[in-house]
């Protein structure tokens, strides 16, 4: 695990102050923080099957501080990225809360909360492509499973890992992909 981080920040570092020095060292900041909360995320949950509160609640607060700082790989104004991150935030947890609800434990509340924190550090309307890019990588990897034989239908797979991969992804290259996605329509 400490190599694996250690790569993490390797490529971030060189993601955003050598490849795109535009970024600067602020945003290998925010990433690195970002990479170490998924990356504590995706393993406790990989593990034990849980989303720890001390771990997320904290992570949330982070995510709405970090709106305020500026920012040079997002556009908006500092009430903007602020208004977007809490827009994000509610976007997220009223979509899983719904699902959660009509799963009627199928999915668990802590990826409630997850969502809710993806939300807030993609922000609106970033947290629409976290979540779809979380669910098809879950499923495909779900049904590898269940083709490999690993797990039966009825099992469960942690979904927190899928969302935290995909949450990162979409901090670093989510506008891209949704202007990609964009131009295609």
């Amino acid at each position: 695990m400490e190599l694996a981080t250690g790569l993490i920040f390797a490529f971030l570092y060189w993601w955003c102050v050598v490849f795109n020095p535009e970024l600067g060292i602020v945003a290998f900041g925010v990433m690195a923080f970002y990479a170490c909360l998924f990356t504590i995320i995706f393993v406790i949950d990989l593990e034990h099957g849980l989303i720890l509160n001390k771990v997320v609640y904290p992570g949330m607060v982070v995510a709405l501080l970090l709106a305020l700082l500026p920012q040079p790989w997002l556009a908006q104004q500092i009430g903007t990225r602020v208004a977007y991150a809490a827009l994000g935030g509610g976007i997220g947890f009223a979509i899983f809360l719904l699902i959660a609800i009509a799963s009627r434990g199928g999915m668990g509340w802590g990826d409630v909360k997850l969502a809710a924190l993806i939300g807030l550090a993609t922000g609106f309307p970033l947290v629409f492509l976290s979540i779809i890019m979380g669910a098809i990588l879950g499923g495909i990897v779900a049904v590898a499973l269940m083709i490999a034989k690993k797990r039966k239908f009825k099992e469960t797979i942690p979904f927190g890992p899928f969302l935290a991969l995909t949450a990162m992804v979409t901090l670093l290259w989510g506008s891209s992909i949704l202007s990609w996605y964009l131009g295609l329509m």
